[in-house]
């Protein structure tokens, strides 16, 4: 039997091999996204005149908001190495027989596992947003001030034209031909209130409109319009016109409507979260995306879990095998578990599934398949 001063020896002696092995593997995958970022923006930021700090910003930029996806790969090649590496030079099978169990070996790596998702959660909550609009922001700048440049018409980058959005939480519907965030105001604006069962109720229809916050709410006011009110059975009931018009409830948050002319997978949990919070985690329409987005980025830092549990029976089975081949094997079925979120986030987006389940749902079946293999080679 080992002492637990010599078992604190083989903890470090395993995080000193994996750290060496996670830290080649995520500079490996930080250059290669470095080069792809490189090979697909730097021309364009080049024809755009922007200066090379610009260029600079924006890739260290795309590495914090990668850096969450990077970590679980790297994580999961350096766990399946180093623990393929110990099981062929029979290290795994004489700490085991010195009365060591499975669960206890590899407790520095479900620790590490731990580490790694509150990681990822903060970056997901705080840098990578940053990260995320501060490229947005950049690319935005830079278009804008080299389109302003050449004497082109160009729209300000606070600022939306054609936007629809659709509330379900409130039965919404906004179309506005040109919304300003920096002016306040609105041209051109219709917006359609519904009822549960998808009824016309009301309609109003202005020329311009202004809004701004009051108390940390959202406050509209519609000039130069109709006010359009419909009978679900017996059709419009009226429509006066008015001059100024500020009907209570209407709180709906312009730069969440700019939200909605993005994909979702170019939003930061802080905007989606936003986007959620004023639309509600609708399952069908627009809004699913959106949702289905907000959920998968919650449940991102349980991968690193997955990954672990994942990489310890491909490990420590199979023999004096190459370490290689376990990292082969185990890299595909980390695949088909992103093969599975594919499908899962398909169903959640066309509202066959609600957001979170389908969020959920390939971690779940992972740990269903992956606890009965570890409790085997335990």
């Amino acid at each position: 039997m080992l002492s637990s001063v010599q078992v604190r020896i083989l903890d470090r002696y395993i995080l000193r091999e994996w750290a060496k092995v996670f830290a080649l593997c995520m500079a490996s995958f930080c250059g290669l996204l470095l080069v792809s970022e490189g090979y697909n923006w730097i021309p364009d930021f080049l024809g755009w005149g922007s200066t090379s700090w610009t260029i600079v910003t924006y890739l260290a930029c795309s590495l914090v908001a990668k850096v969450s996806v990077l970590i679980p790969v790297s994580l999961l090649v350096s766990t399946v190495f180093v623990l393929s590496a110990m099981n062929r030079n029979q290290e795994l099978a004489a700490a085991r027989a010195a009365g060591i169990g499975m669960w206890r070996l590899t407790a520095p790596l479900w620790w590490v596992a731990v580490a790694f998702a509150a990681l990822t959660a903060l970056l997901n909550a705080v840098w990578v947003p940053d990260a995320l609009e501060t490229q947005r922001n950049l690319v935005e700048r830079e278009r804008f001030n080299f389109i302003r440049s050449r004497g082109d018409v160009v729209v300000p980058i606070s600022q939306g034209e054609f936007v629809s959005f659709q509330n379900p939480k409130s039965g919404r519907f906004w179309l506005i031909s040109r919304l300003g965030i920096n002016s306040g105001q609105a041209y051109e604006v219709f917006v359609y209130t519904f009822d549960a069962r998808n009824r016309l109720l009301r309609c109003i229809a202005a020329r311009t409109a202004e809004f701004k916050k009051v108390d940390g709410v959202w406050k509209w006011t519609f000039r130069d319009g109709r006010d359009q009110r419909y009978d679900p059975v017996a059709g419009m009931l009226a429509q006066p016109h008015f001059d100024t018009l500020s009907p209570a409830g209407y709180d709906d948050d312009p730069e969440v409507m700019l939200f909605a002319r993005r994909d979702p997978e170019d939003l930061s949990l802080r905007e989606v979260s936003r986007y959620v919070e004023q639309t509600g985690s609708n399952t069908a329409g627009q809004g699913a995306a959106y949702a289905m987005r907000y959920h998968a980025i919650l449940s991102s830092p349980a991968i690193c879990f997955v990954v672990i549990a994942v990489a310890i029976p491909f490990a420590v089975v199979g023999g004096r095998i190459n370490p290689m081949v376990g990292v082969a094997k185990t890299f595909g079925l980390f695949l088909a578990f992103f093969f599975l979120s594919s499908i899962c986030s398909a169903f959640g987006v066309s509202g066959a599934l609600y957001p979170v389940v389908a969020a959920w749902l390939p971690t779940a079946l992972t740990a269903a398949w992956a606890i009965p293999k570890l409790r085997s080679v335990n």
